[in-house]
């Protein structure tokens, strides 16, 4: 309610009762009296004013809360409704639950039921199967005892037949003893002829044996006479080596301190003392073998030794060696003094000299190193290297050449010992296996 225009409506109230008592009109003056008196009220007028827009303000405040205290209201009915909803549904899942809960006892209880007979059962199975073993057992004893007496019956059938047969045998063995016994009796007559001829042959063989033996002595003592007469004349005719300039072949020599003995010679005065083209040699041999030489001299062959050391001891000598691969490609390398030791030496590598030629100088490597064999380890290796290489060489640890080593035809080393090498020339590709080699020697003077 608004009170702005109440002071005037009481200014014109109080005019208006003074005109009607026929009072005089009032004085100019009375206007501020009128206004003193009025002033009060009209302040008053004025809070009543406010305290009426006040009153207006909480009013609608009161009426928002209203209305949101009915939405708040109307939300707790919503949610009580709501609660009384899942209270229900907790109702039903409790009841589910404990129809549940009853369900796996009665499931425990029957697995507690069949677990108990499952457990009487396997004791009964436990028992059935200690009473099976006990039952195989006895099985096979008694297999075994029919066993023995089905051998033992069929040992008394071959008894039997054994007794027949040698009864038989006796029948027959009797009448032939008759038969034999008349004929012993012509024999023997015969026999006493024959032994008299047979003391007259073997007078004469006696005799002949004599002449025999007397002959071998005589052809052995030619044959000393002629080894002799053969060193003889090879020494003085000065054939110590192989004749230079003259055909090739097969030539016997007598070098100082030696025996003589059939060599291969070329037309230019080399001696062959090691050769190898087909593998028909195994070159896996012992140290004896290598100190005397095996092989035959006209195919593959390994001179020996101690005649290479005889010769290269008492006259300077080169050393030129001859290489070949499978697909047919060859080359050589040439030492100017080639000189081995003896065998109290191990036979070493004492000196090579210079070398020269396409094949390249794998063998320094190995100089001053003792000769080795699979039953004579004189290399620095762990191992033994003429066994990983299958043949005697001068080993260090091991070597990047050897010539004496196993023998591959198609020129691939397989799985097993090492090849035919000389490094410098196969550019130290060690699968591949040389398939020719010649070491050749002759005096430098």
């Amino acid at each position: 309610m608004h009170f702005a225009w109440l002071p005037m409506c009481l200014t014109l109230w109080l005019l208006q009762s003074q005109i009607s008592a026929g009072a005089k009109p009032v004085n100019p003056q009375c206007h501020s009296e009128c206004v003193e008196l009025l002033t009060p009220l009209t302040d008053h007028l004025r809070q009543l004013q406010q305290l009426s827009d006040a009153n207006a303000k909480l009013k609608d405040s009161a009426n928002t809360r209203e209305l949101f205290i009915k939405d708040l209201d109307s939300q707790l009915t919503v949610a009580e409704r709501e609660m009384v909803s899942k209270e229900e549904v907790l109702s039903a899942q409790a009841g589910q639950l404990k129809y549940q809960a009853e369900a796996l006892q009665h499931k425990a209880d029957a697995i507690n039921k069949l677990t108990k007979e499952l457990t009487e059962v396997k004791a009964k199975f436990d028992l059935a199967g200690r009473q099976l073993l006990i039952n195989d057992a006895k099985t096979k004893e008694l297999a075994k005892q029919l066993s023995i007496q089905g051998e033992q019956i069929g040992d008394q059938r071959e008894l039997v037949a054994k007794v027949d047969a040698l009864t038989e045998k006796e029948k027959k063995l009797e009448s032939r003893l008759a038969s034999a016994l008349s004929k012993i009796e012509v024999q023997e007559d015969v026999l006493e002829q024959k032994d008299g001829l047979i003391k007259r042959q073997n007078e004469g063989i006696a005799t002949s044996e004599q002449k025999i033996n007397g002959l071998s002595l005589r052809i052995q003592s030619v044959s000393e006479e002629l080894s002799q007469v053969t060193d003889d004349l090879l020494k003085a005719n000065g054939t110590d080596r192989c004749p230079s300039g003259g055909r090739g072949g097969i030539y016997k020599v007598r070098p100082r301190g030696l025996k003589h003995f059939a060599v291969p010679c070329n037309a230019s005065g080399w001696m062959t003392i090691q050769k190898r083209f087909n593998g028909s040699v195994d070159f896996a041999r012992s140290w004896q073998e290598y100190k005397n030489g095996f092989g035959n001299i006209n195919g593959e062959f390994f001179l020996g030794l101690e005649k290479i050391h005889q010769m290269t001891a008492a006259v300077p000598h080169e050393l030129y060696i001859k290489v070949g691969m499978f697909f047919g490609a060859s080359s050589y390398v040439h030492y100017d003094n080639f000189k081995i030791g003896s065998e109290a030496e191990s036979y070493a590598l004492k000196s090579l000299g210079a070398s020269k030629g396409p094949a390249g100088d794998s063998l320094s490597y190995n100089l001053n190193d003792a000769f080795s064999t699979y039953d004579r380890d004189n290399d620095k290796a762990r191992g033994n290297c003429a066994v990983d290489h299958a043949g005697g060489w001068w080993y260090k640890a091991c070597c990047i050449s050897t010539l004496n080593g196993k023998y591959y035809g198609d020129g691939i080393r397989k799985d097993g010992p090492q090849g035919i090498q000389w490094g410098t020339w196969q550019n130290y590709n060690y699968a591949v296996s040389l398939t020719a080699s010649e070491m050749m020697i002759r005096p430098k003077a």
